[in-house]
């Protein structure tokens, strides 16, 4: 969703820093957005998303549900593409996003748009010098764009702390248990932790101290998948974790049948990892240094 103000047949709010004939609006009213992302978990983000509307009618429109404030994102690459209005009364809207579900970049656009008809829509931040006293736009309708900011594009910052070919099918969700679990019973081996740890290692995604993170919840989880591999009576050769984390143990790994059986499930679980402990342990040495 690729916006300007010349796409508009009537007086858009957007972002303003100057003082020119040519603004829509007057000196002073403008719209704009500041955006900030967190990594959640190993294929997770969330967006921060936060508006500054600077116009004293719009904003007694978005109060009063007159209007109402959008986020538009869009992949241009896939078919992800979500509208999500923000909370009532809260300038900031928190996003989360699969990161598989979209490419390395995605487009943003912050709209505030009519939430009904509006037979005239008068504005007393229209610029004078340029529309003349008392315009008014005649029917505005339903869903009509009354301000935005530039799409912008986004780069997830995306951290690879396993191997893409076990990444890939591992994630980690919070759950209200007290207790880590361990779920195989899906496409993907789930990880849930409790919340409050949950929120812990979502905080630590571009820290160091993620890699010990990742060896205490990886390493358990997938002990538990190679056991599964193991059990000749598992159900779970259908899902593609079975099938990926399979190949890539008797492929990759070079393992038959055989010595998968007679080798440590805990033995095999690092081998996936490429032997996590030593970089895990080294980040104590990094944090000692600071």
């Amino acid at each position: 969703m690729k916006l300007s103000n010349n796409s508009f047949p009537y007086p858009v709010l957007s972002a303003s820093d100057s003082l020119s004939f040519e603004n829509e609006f007057v000196f002073g009213d403008s719209f704009s957005v500041d955006v900030s992302q967190e990594q959640v978990g190993q294929s997770d983000f969330e967006l921060v998303i936060q508006y500054k509307l600077k116009n004293d009618d719009l904003q007694k429109m978005i109060n009063d549900g007159t209007a109402l404030v959008l986020a538009h994102l869009e992949s241009s690459l896939t078919s992800y593409r979500k509208a999500i209005s923000f909370p009532e009364n809260k300038d900031t809207l928190r996003l989360s996003v699969d990161a598989e579900s979209v490419t390395k970049n995605i487009e943003l656009t912050v709209l505030v748009v009519a939430r009904i008809d509006i037979p005239e829509y008068t504005n007393s931040g229209f610029n004078p010098e340029l529309f003349g006293e008392d315009y008014v736009v005649k029917n505005i309708m339903r869903g009509d764009i009354l301000a935005f900011e530039p799409t912008v594009e986004i780069e997830l910052q995306m951290e690879d702390s396993t191997p893409k070919s076990v990444q890939t099918f591992i994630k980690v969700s919070k759950s209200k248990n007290t207790s880590m679990n361990v779920n195989l019973d899906d496409e993907s081996i789930l990880i849930e932790i409790p919340e409050a740890a949950y929120k812990i290692y979502a905080q630590m995604q571009n820290a160091k101290e993620v890699k010990i993170a990742n060896f205490s919840l990886l390493i358990p989880a997938l002990m538990i998948a190679v056991d599964d591999i193991k059990d000749e009576g598992s159900t779970n050769d259908d899902y593609l974790w079975y099938k990926e984390l399979s190949m890539y143990i008797f492929e990759s790994l070079t393992y038959s049948v055989s010595t998968l059986e007679n080798t440590s499930s805990l033995v095999v679980a690092q081998q996936l990892l490429n032997n996590p402990i030593i970089p895990a342990f080294e980040v104590f040495n990094e944090v000692d240094e600071r």
